[in-house]
């Protein structure tokens, strides 16, 4: 009878669920557990110890806010188009090698992630030099 109780509480919950429910990751059944971080649960990401029967409805992938940072990096995005016809083999080595030379000349290294906006800007300037120095039109 319980089983019963169970099974249509969870048929009337899925029933009054929103239309975007169909991006949400859903668990039926059984579970015991010490406590556990549950990765689909942006919202409460510890659980203790738990006994029980119950449905989980949450998000399938985590929300991730983007912050300042990652928006200015984008914001110092470089394009660049080969002025003298260099075919995109040459264009490929040409990045590269400017990415080393302006990480070693601004002490900067994007790839890394970290630095301060100042350094960033150093590390612009100087790949947009390398680049214009091999014919390159950089913006």
């Amino acid at each position: 009878m319980r089983a019963l109780l169970v099974a249509a509480v969870g048929a009337a919950a899925l029933w009054s669920l929103p239309a975007e429910a169909s991006y949400r990751h859903y668990y039926f059944g059984p579970y015991v557990g010490l406590g556990h971080y549950h990765p689909y649960s942006w919202y409460s990401p510890w659980y203790g110890p738990h006994f029980g029967v119950g449905i989980h409805v949450g998000p399938r992938y985590s929300r991730r806010v983007r912050t300042a940072e990652r928006t200015e990096q984008r914001a110092m995005k470089l394009y660049v188009y080969p002025a003298a016809g260099q075919s995109e083999a040459q264009t490929s080595e040409d990045r590269y090698q400017c990415h080393v030379w302006a990480a070693d000349a601004s002490g900067h290294d994007p790839t890394l992630g970290t630095g301060s906006r100042n350094e960033a800007e150093s590390y612009s300037r100087a790949f947009t030099a390398c680049m214009e120095g091999r014919n390159y039109v950089v913006r």
